[in-house]
């Protein structure tokens, strides 16, 4: 079934599946009212999981950014600020300083990993 997906719709599951549970601390809860309602794939959410734990944080948060957050924390941030955003953030909370460059290859070396894994 996941070969009818692509890496991102696999991904945008995974992040559907991130909020799906009660919203915990102090998280705002996130309901995707003006996207289509997609079933979530939990077979394929927790194939992501799986994936996503196993990176290091700096990585992991770079995937958090693009995909669970990006509706929340970085809200009606176009790419590059999203992603300037992002830089500062993961810098702020790790204390390493990764480049555009840097934060674009981690992101898409985690997409072909989901690609050849889970798709």
């Amino acid at each position: 079934m996941a070969d009818r997906f692509d890496a991102n719709a696999v991904l945008w599951n995974w992040a559907r599946w991130c909020w799906s549970g009660a919203s915990v601390g102090n998280m705002v809860w996130y309901e995707p009212a003006t996207e289509d309602y997609h079933p979530i794939e939990v077979d394929h959410a927790m194939a992501v999981e799986r994936l996503h734990q196993a990176l290091p944080l700096l990585e992991r948060m770079i995937i958090i950014a693009e995909y669970p957050q990006r509706h929340e924390r970085f809200a009606g941030l176009e790419a590059h600020q999203r992603r300037a955003a992002a830089l500062r953030w993961i810098a702020q909370v790790t204390g390493k300083a990764i480049s555009a460059t840097e934060y674009r290859l981690y992101l898409g070396l985690f997409k072909d990993k989901v690609k050849r894994e889970v798709c």
